[in-house]
């Protein structure tokens, strides 16, 4: 096998892991709204608001790249047979 089949290899592993710690992270996110206390729809700690929407945001953007990583990876495994 060569060394850049390798290489994409292991990097369509890193991108599916990274695809699953996005996904992770968008659940405790989701937990945490459902956990904590709000008082007419807002929040009564901010600050748990802005974590929250700052986990959702990042889980998004790294999904995004994530699956950005898989298809190139794939498009280019396919290439190699």
């Amino acid at each position: 096998m060569s060394l850049a089949k390798q290489y994409l290899e292991q990097l369509h592993q890193t991108a599916s892991q990274l695809s699953e710690i996005a996904n992770s992270m968008e659940l405790d996110a989701k937990h945490l709204i459902q956990e904590n206390p709000q008082t007419h729809g807002k929040f009564e700690d901010q600050n748990i608001a802005n974590d929250t929407l700052f986990a959702i945001l990042c889980s998004i953007n790294l999904k995004n790249l994530a699956e950005n990583m898989i298809s190139y990876c794939e498009q280019r495994l396919s290439d190699m047979q």
